[in-house]
């Protein structure tokens, strides 16, 4: 597994097969990064369900400003460390190595808010709404940021939450990254500015 684009093009990263973690496939994260191609750079970007640091380390690659990855598995947090070390990324991540329940509030309340906040849970455990709901009570994302939810094309997912609407599902293959943004002015959710991938 490489990073695909930005400053870090072509390092590789370090995987962990056997342990649960799910990398997630190449064109998946090809186009969620060309989904997200004007929000990235400068973004603070939240990595929930982090594995390895992939997608955490491309946005870091593409330019985002922070990014705070949370993993539960030990192993794979320390995986996510030495990723982020062979990339040269330490200095603008933080890794949470704990699960996303209790971390999102703790992050809530240090007062924290992001800009692209990404779910990426294992497939066929219903954690996709469950995480949602949470990201929307404790209002972690920002006025006007994204939150991305990677599922499997037969888990259902609500297409709105108290303060998030569904913008678009993008489909490819059995994976689906469905995207949601909080709700501006009169209750209508602000669509504009998720790209076509390509």
């Amino acid at each position: 597994m490489r990073v695909i684009g930005g400053q870090a093009r072509g390092r590789r990263l370090k995987s962990l097969p056997g342990e649960g973690t799910r990398p997630p496939l190449a064109h998946v994260r090809q186009a969620l990064f060309d989904i997200l191609r004007a929000a990235t750079p400068g973004a603070a970007w939240l990595d929930l369900f982090a594995g390895t640091g992939s997608y955490g380390i491309e946005a870091l690659s593409r330019g985002a400003r922070e990014v705070v990855l949370v993993e539960l598995n030990p192993k794979a947090a320390a995986v996510i460390r030495q990723n982020l070390a062979t990339t040269g990324f330490t200095d603008r991540a933080r890794v949470v190595q704990g699960d996303v329940f209790w971390e999102i509030p703790r992050l809530a309340q240090e007062g924290l808010r992001f800009d692209v906040v990404g779910i990426a849970p294992p497939y066929f455990r219903g954690l996709g709404p469950r995480v949602l709901a949470l990201v929307d009570e404790t209002g972690i994302v920002s006025p006007s940021g994204y939150v991305y939810v990677q599922r499997h094309k037969t888990e259902e997912i609500p297409p709105k939450t108290r303060t998030l609407s569904l913008v678009r599902d993008y489909v490819y293959g059995e994976s689906v990254l469905s995207f949601f943004r909080p709700e501006r002015g009169r209750g209508e959710p602000a669509g504009e500015g998720v790209e076509e991938s390509r």
